[in-house]
């Protein structure tokens, strides 16, 4: 016999699919603390099979040697390893490298995520 009560409503999944905040966190972490996030954004992203977000960040690295940090940044973020609770990282490219504002470096990354079920 069926209960005539109302069923508890599930969490709501918005929660669980924006991993933006911690990919920031992430990639900061990787570019060192003095790293500021220029601008950064995402939109939804599905396929047959997977559901995630396509993210647009531009991260600025100031100081002298903010070409060598870029340079070493562009080798090692592609291949990077990066825990996203609830979200893998199944695709990370450095679409440029500038000149940016105070002699730093301007660095646009495209990132491709989807939930872990």
């Amino acid at each position: 016999m069926a209960s005539s009560l109302p069923r508890k409503a599930a969490p709501a999944r918005s929660t669980r699919r924006d991993c933006h905040g911690r990919l920031l966190a992430a990639l900061q972490a990787l570019a060192g603390q003095d790293c500021a996030v220029e601008d950064g954004g995402q939109r939804p992203w599905c396929s047959a099979t997977f559901i995630g977000a396509q993210h647009r960040i531009v991260l600025h690295l100031p100081g002298t040697d903010a070409w060598d940090r870029a340079t070493a940044l562009t080798k090692t973020l592609p291949d990077a390893e990066i825990a996203l609770v609830h979200h893998i990282v199944v695709d990370l490219a450095v679409d440029s490298v500038m000149d940016g504002q105070d002699g730093g470096v301007e660095m646009v990354l495209a990132v491709l995520t989807i939930e872990d079920w």
